[in-house]
């Protein structure tokens, strides 16, 4: 389908952000002026108290403008990626943003080398008064930051740094390609995209076949993609060394002011709870009825005969019967946001594949659907709401300075959102058909995103040490630790063989350095608040809502602990273990 002849009332409006590309092009040009303003504040950002107000003030329309920019390009670059102007535009967006990083890499270190003495002054005034956090959390890398030759430095080497992740998805989505196998006399090629539907496929051979030519793919490049990986992981380790952290992991968790304990707290927590994890393994292998379980069986699905369709009309009336234990003004935004077109909906030729939730401090939420009626994409439009409305609560009480959230907190509000779903879909079940997939359902996604992204975690720590110790990490020693990790995290009930211990090479999470760690936590969070949603008091989803609205006025262990969960102890992730551990039972109980 195209794009012209998709209703409108299921498209995006980026009209409300320019009427036309040309006010795009406008917008960069006040970009590139307002760099030139900020490059005069050089040496004297805190010469007067008037200066500095002039200066945050330049600095915030910056920012915001450049931002606002950005979430077009991209919108309508994702919109048919066959139209060449707006890849062109994104292009724009992109070195944009470089130029002006180096052109004021003077900012963060001349405010570090300022008088904080000074700073704390000049934040009574009633106008900046307001900015104390903001400037709190940037004298935390009062030791962190050099001086600006070194600075300037540093980034004159962010294209090299980003090298390896560059040179990873061009390889792994470009230059990759997979052999075709025969399916009813026809020839299928293999790709990433298809790889997962293809083994769902119900000829176990066939299953086998795919998996086989797909893994052995990438075990071909693994001393290739080996490098770049060590390329990533060097870059990162002399980068924290040049700043002074303890460590590589130390400069990561930095940024939203984690200690590292929640790290180490997150895997000791998965060990003690394995036994989840390999029941689940040990009811498929029970359940498929084989004598020993294969990778290219995980994906079989444990429900069968069931494909219930649900369009988008039917999904949001759903989603906003969903959401009701969050409250009216909750699901009255909702509503709006479904009818004032945050939404693009359908799949058409060009467009990007997925979903994502976008939009800026001066934007309404966008939201990035290729809906095509299944269940599954009735969870993908409430998490992507999670999201959304995540943003808007935020932007709408917060200034500009705190309209944002961390990533720590990203994952949390949308997997509430399929929490809640989940809830509401079983109370309203239609079939026993229908609560054996929604347990299902559940069960997978906490295999996936809480134990699979943990053995992630701890995979990329390990790996990580060995480059810290200035060790080599070849193909076959990073084979050996992921055969190692899915040893202990699967059990005896399935054969952990030469192909998925090069699964590593397809990960392209690796390249965002100690980031996969925060998709398990941010789900155990979400667990508990859930169920304080749910089965607790007014005040637990006033803290909920509260949560929402914080953004960045706070640090994110802080915001999270307000509304009622603590990471810093293991509590909440042992509780989030309890609630997968009575649905693997009640799901064994519906499909045995």
């Amino acid at each position: 389908m195209e794009r012209k002849d998709i209703d409108q009332r299921l498209t995006w409006d980026t009209s409300l952000i320019y009427k036309d590309d040309e006010e795009f092009y406008k917008e960069i040009e006040e970009v590139n002026d307002l760099v030139d303003q900020l490059k005069k504040y050089e040496g004297s950002i805190t010469k007067d108290l008037e200066s500095f107000k002039n200066f945050l003030k330049l600095d915030q329309k910056f920012s915001r403008k450049l931002e606002k920019a950005y979430v077009y390009a991209h919108l309508r670059g994702d919109e048919d990626t066959r139209v060449s102007k707006y890849q062109e535009m994104n292009q724009v967006a992109e070195n944009t943003a470089v130029a002006a990083q180096q052109a004021l890499s003077f900012i963060n270190p001349e405010l570090l080398a300022s008088d904080q003495d000074l700073i704390k002054e000049y934040l009574k005034d009633p106008d900046i008064a307001y900015l104390d956090h903001y400037f709190e959390d940037k004298l935390r890398y009062k030791d962190h930051t050099l001086d600006r030759k070194s600075e300037e430095i540093i980034a004159s080497f962010g294209k090299l740094t980003n090298n390896p992740q560059n040179t990873y998805m061009i390889f792994s989505n470009a230059d990759m390609t997979f052999p075709s196998v025969e399916k009813d006399g026809k020839e299928i090629e293999i790709t990433d995209a298809n790889f997962v539907s293809l083994q769902e496929d119900k000829d176990r051979d066939f299953r086998r076949e795919v998996y086989e030519k797909y893994y052995s793919v990438y075990r071909q490049y693994s001393n290739t993609l080996a490098s770049t990986l060590d390329g990533e992981y060097t870059a990162n380790n002399v980068e924290a060394k040049l700043r002074n952290y303890s460590s590589a992991r130390q400069m990561s968790l930095f940024r939203n002011n984690l200690p590292e304990e929640i790290y180490d707290n997150l895997l000791e927590v998965i060990h003690d709870n394995v036994d989840i994890h390999r029941d689940y393994t040990s009811l498929r292998k029970k359940f498929l009825g084989v004598d020993k379980l294969g990778f290219h069986d995980i994906y079989m699905p444990l429900v069968k005969n069931y494909d219930r369709k649900i369009d988008f009309d039917e999904a949001k009336e759903i989603v906003l019967e969903a959401i009701k234990p969050l409250g009216e003004e909750y699901v009255k935004v909702a509503k709006e946001g479904f009818e004032s077109r945050w939404f693009d909906v359908m799949p058409n030729k060009g467009k990007r594949s997925g979903a994502y939730s976008s939009g800026s401090y001066d934007t309404q939420p966008y939201i990035l659907l290729n809906h095509n009626d299944s269940i599954d994409n009735l969870f993908t439009i409430i998490h992507e709401l999670g999201h959304s409305m995540h943003s808007h609560y935020t932007r709408t009480n917060q200034p500009y300075e705190y309209g944002s959230y961390s990533i720590f907190l990203a994952e949390i509000a949308s997997t509430t959102n399929e929490l809640l779903l989940l809830d509401y879909m079983l109370k309203n079940s239609k079939s026993k058909e229908e609560t054996a997939y929604l347990l299902n359902y559940f069960v997978n996604q906490f295999k996936s995103t809480v134990f699979r992204q943990s053995m992630f975690a701890e995979f990329e720590h390990k790996v990580n040490k060995l480059v810290e110790n200035k060790e080599p990490i070849p193909a076959a020693r990073l084979h050996e630790i992921y055969k190692e990790l899915n040893e202990d995290l699967f059990g005896e009930d399935i054969e952990v063989d030469e192909y998925i211990s090069a699964e590593w090479a397809r990960i392209p999470h690796f390249y965002m350095f100690y980031y996969v760690f925060q998709y398990a936590t941010g789900f155990m969070s979400a667990v508990a608040l859930s169920q304080k949603i749910l089965h607790g008091s007014d005040e637990d989803r006033k803290a909920y809502i509260d949560y929402l609205k914080a953004g960045e006025s706070e640090y994110p262990l802080e915001v999270l602990k307000k509304a009622g969960v603590d990471m810093t102890n293991k509590d909440a992730m042992n509780q989030a273990m309890q609630v997968a551990r009575k649905a693997l039972k009640d799901l064994t109980d519906a499909i045995m």
